[in-house]
């Protein structure tokens, strides 16, 4: 029954892996907790059989002869040893749902071997996809466990070299839309005069925005000034603070990013999206120390680890297609079907219905 358990848990670990793309693979410890792992006080010793199936045994192909004393049986270290390459760590309360799913496909095993299809031609190919399917994850899994053991020192050099991604900062942001709230123009949405006053409209909230961010380089209240913003835009929002505390780099607009060149109470100029204007008062900036980025650090050089494998491995294949027999599809053509090309130097026929 060997050859028929070594097949299925090939089938098990197959269809594992099948589709299976690669991620970091944690590290897998024992759990001390579970009752069924070999420990050496345990109720049920490691040769003792855990699963019987009474009329399972290994029979000629096409044969229907059955041995008189016909069973499969499983130790219980067997079938840990099963349950370790499939999933290690499984939680005990899921083993006997598993151990029935197992003793279905150990059946259908056994038949598939009585009706000869293990003999089929395309078997051993099959065999062959899932063995290399198997030992690709395996492969990417190792490579992701490497990339994981991440010295210190690379941690440290990471955050010198990227030390501006590990600021926070606080600021005042005064906000000028881009539209006064005014009462629907009359016309459709595309009519001249319409889109007059919509360009008009864009061109005063531009020209205050200026405005606010020359006065409040000069030194007057961001809070006052939003307010003057909102007032001009015609909202009736009342402002009682623009202060915004303690923001990565990485959660700024991009286009905005420069206000951590700026100095504390330096102004920015005036960006823009197609919503409105920013303005922003710097308060303060602070470097994050490391201790509190070192597992975000570590993560990141994880990935750039495990990136550089792949890559290097990649570029490793020298790999050359055949561009006849992996050509891409036709152009579409434009002839009718059986229509045959025009010679060169003629003028082809036109379209039916064309004269």
């Amino acid at each position: 029954m060997k050859s028929v358990l070594h097949g299925v848990v090939c089938l098990l670990l197959a269809a594992i892996a099948t589709g299976q793309t690669p991620k970091p693979a944690p590290t897998l410890k024992p759990r001390a907790s579970d009752s069924n792992e070999l420990i050496p006080n345990s109720m049920v010793a490691p040769d003792a059989p855990v699963i019987t199936v009474q009329g399972l045994c290994e029979k000629p192909p096409n044969s229907n002869a059955t041995p008189a004393d016909c069973s499969t049986v499983i130790t219980r270290a067997d079938f840990e040893k099963l349950v370790n390459a499939v999933q290690p760590n499984m939680p005990a309360a899921n083993k006997k749902a598993f151990a029935t799913r197992y003793v279905t496909l150990l059946v259908l095993a056994e038949k598939a071997h009585e009706m000869g299809l293990d003999k089929n031609p395309d078997f051993d190919e099959q065999m062959y996809i899932a063995r290399t399917q198997l030992l690709a994850r395996q492969a990417a899994e190792k490579m992701q466990r490497d990339a994981a053991n991440v010295p210190e020192s690379d941690i440290n050099a990471y955050y010198q070299e990227h030390q501006s991604d590990y600021k926070t900062i606080s600021f005042d942001r005064i906000y000028v839309p881009k539209q006064k709230q005014l009462e629907a123009p009359a016309g459709q949405p595309n009519d001249a005069d319409a889109q007059k006053k919509r360009e008009a409209s864009e061109a005063d909230m531009k020209q205050e925005a200026d405005k606010l961010r020359a006065r409040a380089a000069a030194g007057e209240d961001p809070v006052k000034l939003q307010q003057e913003s909102n007032d001009f835009a015609g909202t009736k929002a009342k402002v009682t603070n623009i202060k915004i505390e303690n923001v990565r780099k990485n959660n700024i607009p991009t286009t905005d990013v420069s206000i951590f060149d700026l100095k504390p109470g330096e102004v920015s100029q005036v960006f823009s999206d197609p919503s409105g204007y920013r303005i922003y008062k710097v308060a303060e900036i602070k470097d994050l120390p490391l201790a509190t980025v070192h597992d975000e650090i570590a993560r990141t050089v994880q990935g750039q680890n495990v990136k550089n494998a792949f890559d290097s491995l990649e570029k490793s294949a020298k790999t050359t297609l055949d561009s006849t027999y992996f050509a891409g599809p036709a152009p579409p053509s434009l002839r009718n079907p059986g229509e045959q090309p025009a010679k060169q130097g003629t003028t082809a026929p036109p379209p039916p219905g064309k004269k």
